[in-house]
């Protein structure tokens, strides 16, 4: 009887304790709205100048966003060349998580920043008839720029970034290095982004 007691004041101990409010990163958080839009990519690639196009969307968490993006280039730039002089074009796609920071939102122009972390491919065509290449890579894109709030549903930001490339494999065609580089990024966001006069 006494185990028994004893056995049902720690349950009650236990129960106590963990109805006891928790606390979480995200406790007083507010989803406030969501967004979606088109996004463009301008950056180097093997020292040529090409251009990526996509879209991305997430949830307003507060000042923060959560969401997934993905981008695309095909024919990215027919100047490329390889160590033996030979021209190929080059496709680039990459998607996945996208998470971001904007600062005094309500505000005509305000502080954009944002993180890409996605994962992809890449694709080499070569005019001559030579064996196509393809591979995996994982890319890290962060930015920082500037956004301007054209209406209430429509915003657009200019950001500089740097996007790093892994996963290449070095054949003497490309690596790495060839995708690492500054990136300008426009983003065109279209959604509800809260109820400014409540912050």
């Amino acid at each position: 009887m006494k185990k028994l007691s004893l056995l049902f004041f720690v349950f009650a101990i236990c129960s106590n304790l963990l109805a006891q409010e928790q606390e979480t990163l995200f406790r007083k958080a507010r989803v406030v709205g969501a967004f979606g839009g088109p996004i463009v990519e301008i950056g180097s690639y093997d020292g040529e100048t090409g251009t990526a196009i996509g879209g991305g969307g997430g949830l307003i968490i507060d000042n923060f966003f959560l969401g997934g993006y993905g981008l695309g280039g095909t024919n990215i730039t027919e100047q490329l060349f390889d160590s033996n002089g030979d021209n190929f074009s080059l496709d680039i796609g990459h998607g996945g998580l996208w998470l971001g920071f904007t600062y005094k939102q309500y505000k005509l122009l305000h502080l954009f920043s944002s993180v890409k972390l996605g994962w992809g491919g890449v694709g080499i065509e070569f005019d001559d008839g030579g064996p196509d290449y393809d591979d995996g890579i994982f890319v890290v894109t962060p930015e920082l720029g500037l956004e301007l709030n054209i209406f209430r549903f429509f915003k657009i930001s200019a950001t500089a970034g740097y996007r790093y490339v892994d996963g290449i494999r070095a054949d003497g065609t490309l690596d790495d290095d060839h995708f690492n580089g500054m990136v300008g990024t426009l983003t065109f966001r279209f959604g509800g982004f809260g109820n400014w006069r409540d912050w």
